[in-house]
């Protein structure tokens, strides 16, 4: 039977179209209706909207969502014979003149296909990358650089006009764990990063790769907890977004790009890349030609999210310490192990400064070289003085990169 003359008899199907106002449940199939049916699935939210989710936005967070949106763009990608291999958004952070542009992204979008559990580091084989904008004009992109460790990449197209750039601001993940000292802000210098805190609101956007390209916008919140990334640079929020959101921009409440936002197979919480490290990335490529990632030889977190006896305990030592940065994990063989750091150590300061916040931790690490020796000073809690810790710098070997779920694309 021909495609047009394919009836619509799914009730749930028809009843759905007819409620979303996409589709007339009378007519017939063409081969435009049967994509967007297929896809449909990826652009709604993947819980039932209920007035508090994605369908409902109060006016605050519209105003958010507008001020980023025309720099919001969707994502597709092919290859070997034109098949499609992955749907993405992205937002456009930077204009190279001569109305070049550059999208940031997930690096799902350019990955080799696999049937395995986690996707491979390789890039696609005859890669086509398409790039649509608000408006419905479309460019074919080129991949500008890309890092398989962080799961992002940078694709870059030439429009026929300067085009809006979304404007980005670096997290600050720090909170003062201290009571008898929370007074002691001021002795912290002037930030222009963004202080991300559990509770604050953030909303995740992206664009869908389909006429009429919609924008999509999910409000959540900023909380504790990891996902089973190896990740560990990952921030979690409860944004309810959907399989060709991931790569979109999660932003504040004043329309600021501060993350990128990955999809997670298993619901939500959302897991998503701080801006921080991005930025970092490209600005070395930009300097270098290339991609730096430090390896830390350990896995880390804020110790305001410690047991409270953990915390009770290092101000007992240290009664002037407001954060640091907690030793989860110390990987055999590394630095960090060869350096003698044990678990549950508390880094309270890195080259004689005071260290604020793991992301604080990880961009002054991120400024050194390989070889270059850090002093750590570091809080056991068995001990009733900080000890002097150093590790050499190291770099995170390709087999050892971080390993990324594979989402089951198309």
């Amino acid at each position: 039977m021909h495609e047009k003359c394919l009836k619509r008899k799914n009730p749930w199907l028809r009843e759905s179209l007819y409620n979303l106002g996409e589709l007339n449940p009378d007519e017939f199939f063409t081969p435009e209706d049967l994509h967007y049916i297929t896809n449909l699935s990826r652009k709604l939210p993947k819980f039932e909207a209920k007035e508090d989710d994605n369908a409902f936005l109060d006016i605050h967070t519209k105003k958010a969502v507008l001020k980023v949106s025309s720099s919001v763009v969707a994502l597709l990608s092919y290859t070997t014979g034109e098949q499609e291999l992955f749907q993405s958004s992205g937002v456009i952070i930077e204009n190279d003149g001569n109305n070049g542009h550059i999208v940031l992204t997930s690096a799902n979008l350019i990955r080799h296909p696999t049937e395995e559990d986690v996707v491979e580091d390789k890039l696609a084989d005859s890669l086509k990358v398409m790039i649509y904008l608000y408006d419905g004009r479309s460019y074919e992109g080129e991949v500008r650089a890309y890092d398989f460790h962080y799961n992002i990449a940078w694709i870059r197209f030439q429009s026929d006009s300067s085009l809006a750039t979304a404007t980005l601001r670096q997290v600050d993940d720090y909170i003062n764990v201290n009571p008898a000292e929370e007074k002691s802000f001021h002795l912290r210098p002037p930030s222009s990063h963004f202080n991300l805190v559990p509770g604050h609101a953030i909303v995740a956007v992206g664009r869908y790769f389909a006429k009429p390209f919609d924008l999509m916008a999910a409000p959540g919140e900023f909380i504790l907890g990891r996902c089973d990334f190896d990740c560990q640079e990952v921030f979690m929020g409860t944004c309810k977004t959907t399989r060709c959101g991931e790569g979109g921009a999660l932003i504040n409440m004043s329309g600021e790009v501060i993350g990128i936002t990955f999809y997670y197979d298993f619901g939500f919480p959302t897991p998503f890349l701080p801006i921080n490290i991005a930025h970092k990335c490209w600005e070395h490529y930009k300097r270098y030609g290339g991609i730096w990632r430090p390896s830390l030889g350990f896995k880390a977190t804020n110790l305001y999210t410690a047991d409270i006896y953990v915390i009770e305990k290092v101000i007992q030592k240290i009664p002037s310490i407001c954060n640091g940065v907690l030793v989860e994990k110390v990987i055999q063989g590394s630095s960090a192990h060869s350096a003698g750091l044990h678990l549950k150590d508390v880094i309270v300061q890195c080259g004689g400064k005071t260290v604020g916040s793991f992301l604080e931790f990880l961009e002054m690490v991120w400024d050194k070289k390989v070889g270059d020796v850090l002093q750590l000073s570091v809080f056991r809690p068995y001990q009733n003085d900080p000890i002097d810790v150093y590790m050499v710098v190291d770099e995170v070997a390709v087999e050892k990169f971080n390993r990324w779920p594979h989402n089951h694309r198309c």
